[in-house]
């Protein structure tokens, strides 16, 4: 049986530490992240690490200080899948046949410094599981939308998606 490996989004590492898993209160938590790339368990894409390492705060020292092994982006199956990805959104319809998103949405998600399709495309092409905290944006089809979602582009994909709770049961996390 293959191993599942988790691609681990911005978020997932920027609300447990804003929120319920501080470095004060839950160090577990952390340990378990960095044993966790160590071993190969989670993945970090390049793009996402610069995201949390622009952020000059205790996470950011903390994520540079882990030191971990960055997947680069740009590379040849990437790259045919973040291609397809940005073709799929700039082509999506709306039942009625007027475009899914709108430019703000197309252009959100073309700039080469943002993770999310390059997470997608990364999850596809590496058969990762991604892990985020976005939500689907629900009834896909009915208007125009100003913001592209992971899981919406994920599912089109075929790209397993779950939270950080469900990968830190998959991974068995305990506290300590």
């Amino acid at each position: 049986m293959k191993r599942e490996i988790f691609l681990i989004d911005t978020n997932a590492f920027i609300s447990p530490y804003r929120t319920y898993y501080p470095f004060d209160l839950a160090p577990s938590f952390w340990v378990f992240l960095k044993q966790s790339m160590e071993t190969g368990n989670i993945v970090l894409l390049d793009v996402v690490y610069n995201e949390v390492i622009k952020g000059k705060d205790d996470l950011s020292q903390w994520l540079s200080g882990v030191a971990p092994q960055c997947l680069k982006r740009v590379q040849a199956d990437i790259l045919v899948v973040y291609k397809q990805i940005l073709n799929d959104i700039q082509q999506a319809k709306t039942y009625t046949g007027q475009p899914l998103y709108n430019a703000k949405a197309l252009n959100e998600w073309a700039q080469n410094d943002i993770a999310d399709p390059w997470l997608v495309a990364t999850a596809k092409a590496r058969g990762y599981t991604l892990v985020s905290f976005e939500s689907p944006s629900g009834a896909l089809g009915a208007s125009t939308l100003g913001r592209v979602k992971i899981p919406d582009e994920a599912k089109k994909f075929g790209v397993k998606c779950c939270n950080l709770f469900e990968m830190m049961r998959a991974l068995q996390f305990q506290f300590k």
